[in-house]
């Protein structure tokens, strides 16, 4: 492969654990008191959207404030092991990086900064682009269109399903990185438990 559309969240960087609590903090708020292992698991299998169906709030409201108390947190996330190794392997080989995610630009591009990751990256596309939220292809075209990118030498990399399908609607390469193992039976084209594999990718 030789250009990589990356998700963000739970691809490149750990924020699952403060997405976590930010959510909890906005359900308990709500009356609702589930248990975290429950909200993982809509959150890995369908993101936010899939909480709010399941509760019956609104979205945009829930995800101002989720978003709102993780921005507060005092401890950051961090990107996985060998995230800048990779990127910085990609470039070499001649590549491009690309974020698509459901954050906001802004958030994702203050974390990027915090690590010196931004340099790795041509394009941000997040919440601000108001493309419908993944599986559509949507950002991905954009993507695809504005930069010229070879269809059969890019590959969307992502965690949860949703990244895989918006990946397969847009006629590219799919990675399912798959780092715990909770997700089942997502068929793509390359799998991965951590970034030293993603590596073997490149090139190929």
């Amino acid at each position: 492969m030789k250009d990589f559309i990356w998700d963000f969240d739970g691809t490149l960087f750990d924020t699952y654990p403060n997405m976590l609590k930010a959510i909890l903090k906005v359900l308990q708020e709500e009356g609702i008191f589930a248990d975290k292992e429950t909200i993982y698991q809509l959150l890995k299998e369908k993101s936010s959207t899939g909480i709010t169906q399941r509760y019956q709030l609104d979205f945009s409201d829930f995800s101002q404030r989720f978003h709102q108390y993780e921005n507060e947190m005092e401890k950051w996330p961090h990107p996985f092991d060998h995230v800048a190794e990779v990127l910085d392997v990609v470039q070499k080989n001649g590549g491009r990086n690309f974020i698509m995610t459901h954050r906001t630009v802004s958030s994702t591009k203050k974390l990027l900064d915090y690590y010196h990751l931004t340099d790795f990256f041509v394009e941000i596309v997040g919440e601000e682009n108001n493309f419908a939220r993944k599986p559509d292809p949507a950002a991905l075209n954009y993507l695809v269109k504005k930069y010229h990118l070879p269809k059969m030498q890019t590959v969307m990399v992502g965690d949860r399903l949703l990244d895989i399908e918006a990946g397969k609607k847009a006629g590219l390469k799919t990675c399912f990185f798959d780092n715990e193992g909770l997700l089942k039976n997502i068929v793509a084209d390359y799998y991965a438990t951590d970034f030293l594999q993603l590596e073997n990718l490149i090139g190929k």
